[in-house]
């Protein structure tokens, strides 16, 4: 899955956000390639499409690729991508192999919960087959609501959600004796409006995090933080020019 980048054209998923208002709505979908931190750079297809808060149609473009790539010192797994939906699908591939187990803790940093309820649920039985998993990512999920269903078939136990400086300064206390940890990163937590909390607190205690990770997640969020931005942001935690 993800071996290849395809489309999307019916109403369904991210898709799905006004999907009557667009003119030909259909969003992108990029393929995922082993690489680096230094291989994110941003194709020049739409990925997501919605009206903004002033009511004028903004059209997102994502990345060329998504990433599988590893953290530099304790070599656990990392997964880049634009939409934060997809993360769902490799949260799945990685307890298939073994890399995180059942009943994981998430934390999840992020400028929103990403916390809504989809129409459908996953049965646990089918979170085990990779290909339904996948249908479902991308054509039931988008990326305000793939949280429930992670926890609903037994993936995740429990979020610790970071959406805010009081959030972030609290993970700085916690200790973690878990069966695994995933971090969930959000770019969008990096953006103009979040400027209220000190970019060096943001990037040292998320950088802590992503050495105690048995899995790295991160989105760039095209709708939600400009991509030039997001992959400066990038380089960054992982130190990387």
């Amino acid at each position: 899955m993800y071996n290849k980048s395809f489309s999307i054209s019916e109403n369904a998923g991210n898709n799905s956000f006004s999907f009557g208002k667009r003119k030909n709505p259909e969003l992108w979908v990029a393929g995922i390639v082993d690489g680096q931190v230094n291989s994110v750079r941003t194709g020049d297809k739409i990925v997501f499409e919605d009206f903004d808060s002033t009511s004028n149609l903004k059209s997102c473009v994502g990345l060329e690729h998504f990433i599988r790539t590893e953290h530099p010192k304790t070599k656990k797994p990392v997964i880049i991508v634009d939409n934060h939906n997809h993360v769902f699908y490799f949260w799945h591939e990685a307890r298939s192999k073994g890399l995180i187990k059942n009943g994981a803790t998430l934390i999840h940093i992020d400028q929103h919960k990403d916390t809504r309820k989809p129409d459908i649920f996953l049965t646990k039985k089918d979170s085990e087959d990779l290909q339904k998993v996948f249908e479902y990512t991308n054509f039931v999920l988008n990326v305000g609501n793939y949280l429930p269903p992670a926890i609903e078939d037994g993936l995740i136990s429990e979020v610790i959600s970071v959406t805010s400086e009081l959030e972030l300064k609290n993970t700085e206390s916690l200790t973690f004796n878990l069966k695994s940890l995933i971090l969930n990163i959000d770019l969008d937590f990096w953006s103009p409006e979040m400027d209220y909390i000190n970019a060096e607190l943001k990037n040292n205690v998320t950088r802590e995090l992503m050495e105690k990770a048995d899995l790295i997640t991160i989105a760039t969020s095209p709708f939600f933080i400009d991509q030039k931005l997001a992959i400066k942001v990038l380089k960054e935690l992982f130190m990387v020019k």
